[in-house]
This record gives C-alpha cells, structure tokens and sequence, in this order.
C-alpha cells in the first residue's frame, strides 16, 4: 500500500531544490520553530535555553508585528579566550502564513556550503542550503531537549 507513494508521477517531475519544495521546507521550519518555541509571540528580549551536556541555546526576539516575528538563534560555545556563536542565523516566522526562513541578511561568512562554493547570496539555491541547515539544526537542537517557553525568564542582557 505505501510502497507505491514515493511513485506519483508529480515526484518525477518535481526538482528537489524547486521554490515549491522550498515552500514546504519553510512550513516544516515554522512547525519546528513553533514546538521550540511555542509561546513565541508572548516572548520577548533574550532568552537562554540551557541544557546538561549541550551548549547553551541563545534566542533574542528582534522584531514582533502581528504577523511575523524576528529573531536570532545561536548556540554559544564556551572558550577560554573567548565564547564562539555558531551557529549565528536571523529568522523570520510567518505567523498567518505559518512559514518561518533564514533572512537574507544573515552573515553566513563561516558557514560552509554544502558543495564547497557559497551559491549567489539571495538565490534560490542559497536559500535552499540555509533553510536546510536549519531545518536539520532545529531537530537538533529538540532532540537535545533545549526549548523555550513563555513561562521562562528573559536571559540578563548586559
């Protein structure tokens, strides 16, 4: 009975890397997204998701409209010389549309390409290997237990 879907003709003819496939990638992030955070547009300011034996997960809310809410995620990795923020990615969460993406303007400079070369900044394909990442850094950082609530305490900024 399922052995047969995967053989649709529609999934022949579909690019794995198409802008309707991106489309879905975006509603799979905002699904990720909302279950990290799922009072997101209660929240505000910097939080701080800490987790035994994992590196802290930072989340500050830039930006809440009605419907899109922006913000910054990162793990912070403790150093001796200094703290490392990697990744560091803005995010935009479409609340009516239910879709959430990398921003365009997030600084990818230390971010490796999944084929050696960083794509046109902007292009489809750039957009393709940073919502990906994301994607698989969301069910990451859930497997790993981090979260935020709208209960928690907004991390102290100084």
């Amino acid at each position: 009975m399922f052995s047969d879907a995967r053989q649709h003709s529609l999934l022949d003819t579909l690019p794995s890397r198409s802008f309707v496939t991106l489309m879905e990638l975006y509603e799979d992030n905002y699904i990720l997204v909302r279950r990290l955070v799922p009072g997101l547009q209660e929240l505000e300011g910097v939080h701080v998701s800490r987790v035994a034996g994992t590196a802290d997960l930072h989340m500050r809310v830039l930006e809440q409209t009605p419907y899109t809410t922006s913000l910054s995620l990162t793990h912070v990795f403790r150093r001796p010389d200094s703290p490392a923020v990697q990744p560091d990615l803005q995010l935009r969460i479409y609340h009516d549309a239910r879709a959430g993406e990398v921003l365009p303007d997030t600084d990818v400079t230390h971010f490796e390409f999944w084929g050696g070369r960083q794509p046109e900044p902007k292009s489809l394909e750039w957009r393709w290997e940073l919502n990906r990442f994301l994607n698989r850094w969301l069910r990451y950082c859930l497997s790993e237990g981090h979260g935020f609530s709208p209960a928690c305490v907004p991390a102290e900024t100084g």
